[in-house]
């Protein structure tokens, strides 16, 4: 696996599609793929290409990111199978009245700075299971998904104890992440952070805000409904296959 050299993740064109590849974070032999914002569907032999590529760099199987189900075609052609799946969920923001975080006392919402990226790291690490932590390059990833951002994160009198990445494209607002410290679990937090990503798409006239969990995330999926999002017909998909 000499060529597997690379240790974040790149940009690669084959014709017009466009991937984002790298090792996964949790298993540098796993390749991680994904479509790049820009690209909607990807032809059969572009991806054929693509995953050429990753077995000669050495990778023992890859991960995709997750997939609208009318992106998958290609992917279930050349044998990628569902590793996971996700709820993907809504709300209307011209029907709601956004409403102002209520914030625990010693905790304030603020931007974050770029030496709280390492602290929310550490929130990430604590909230969920360690296949789906993210790390540096990950969150950077979900930092640059979208043309506008906002990173937020809760400081307990200087301990980052939760933080929210919330994006948009056009009329779409996108919560990409949320997260909280097991420790500080119950007193509003994720609410609280919720409510700021509402307003502040709503500030910026998106439509709709989105948000997307995995399918037995009872906890958040009860978090988003008792906010007022509704689950959307499709779910998104998480597929894999292995390589050699």
């Amino acid at each position: 696996m000499t060529s597997r050299a690379a240790t974040s993740r790149a940009t690669l064109s084959v014709g017009r599609d466009r991937y984002r590849i790298g090792p996964w974070h949790a298993d540098a032999s796993i390749a991680y793929l994904a479509l790049t914002p820009d690209t909607v569907r990807v032809s059969d032999d572009s991806l054929r290409s693509c995953v050429d590529r990753l077995v000669a760099a050495g990778y023992t199987s890859v991960i995709t990111s997750a997939l609208h189900p009318d992106e998958t075609g290609p992917f279930a052609r050349l044998g990628f199978e569902e590793f996971d799946r996700l709820r993907v969920l809504a709300v209307d923001l011209d029907r709601i009245r956004p409403t102002r975080p209520a914030i625990p006392q010693g905790v304030r919402l603020r931007r974050a700075h770029r030496r709280d990226r390492v602290a929310a790291l550490t929130v990430d690490h604590a909230a969920f299971p360690e296949f789906w932590r993210l790390d540096a390059e990950s969150m950077r990833d979900a930092e640059s998904a979208t043309p506008a951002v906002r990173f937020r994160v809760a400081d307990a009198g200087g301990r980052i104890v939760a933080y929210a990445i919330t994006g948009r494209s056009g009329p779409q607002g996108f919560l990409q992440r949320l997260a909280t410290d097991p420790s500080v679990a119950g007193r509003g937090l994720a609410t609280a952070l919720v409510h700021d990503a509402v307003r502040w798409a709503s500030r910026h006239r998106c439509r709709r805000l989105l948000v997307n969990t995995q399918v037995d995330n009872e906890r958040a999926l009860r978090l988003y409904r008792h906010l007022g999002f509704e689950l959307t017909p499709s779910d998104l998909v998480v597929l894999t296959r292995r390589l050699r």
